[in-house]
């Protein structure tokens, strides 16, 4: 199984690239936007769009699957599986947790993979792959959510800390260290690579918006 898991962004597509195993004008992705969930409608359509826009710019051929339309993990199934890469946004971990379990996502993410699917997110896409989100609490807020999961979807077996250089996150390192024996902390621009069971961090030039 494939994982590509940043703290912001893909900040080396080449590697994403390789990973899939095509060019990225080739590969076909399915924008998971829940993490958005918290803000007002046209705010979060913006946010989306922004991140539909960057994803296009490096060639890739993008859908938005919003998890609130959906209820049956077999439905859910059958429309992530035509792509390539499923990507998870950023936004508030919890909102994100929340909605793949809700919506069955995931229950049927591992199978998804197996067949071939890559699973890549950022910031609480990264975080929600991991084994835990506990201590992140401080700089989410895990009440926005309608029931507050700590536990990861175990895609890796870290968790995994996004914006270790971020001043913003600066609270959140000695508490989430404290909690997890395993953690993989990344920069914002960092990714770690997972392929099978071998995984390396890769390192980009930083993205500007």
């Amino acid at each position: 199984m494939k994982r590509y898991i940043s703290s912001y962004r893909i900040p080396t597509p080449d590697d994403l690239a390789r990973l899939l195993g095509k060019p990225l004008d080739k590969v076909s992705v399915a924008v998971i936007p829940n993490a958005k969930d918290y803000y007002a409608e046209r705010a979060r359509n913006l946010k989306v769009a922004e991140l539909v826009r960057y994803m296009e710019e490096l060639g890739l051929h993008v859908e938005v699957v919003d998890l609130r339309d959906y209820d049956n993990p077999e439905t859910l199934k059958e429309k992530l599986a035509v792509h390539d890469l499923i990507w998870a946004m950023g936004g508030n971990t919890y909102m994100l947790r929340y909605e793949m379990r809700r919506s069955g996502f995931e229950a049927i993410i591992k199978e998804l993979m197996e067949n071939g699917v890559v699973y890549g997110g950022d910031s609480a896409g990264a975080l929600v792959a991991g084994t835990s989100i506990a201590g992140v609490e401080s700089a989410d807020e895990p009440e926005f959510a309608e029931e507050v999961i700590e536990d990861g979807l175990q895609l890796v077996p870290f968790a995994i800390l996004p914006h270790v250089d971020n001043p913003e996150f600066v609270d959140v390192l000695p508490v989430f260290r404290n909690l997890h024996q395993s953690v993989i902390e990344l920069k914002d621009s960092q990714a770690v690579i997972f392929n099978g069971e071998d995984h390396r961090i890769v390192e980009g030039k930083g993205i500007k918006e």
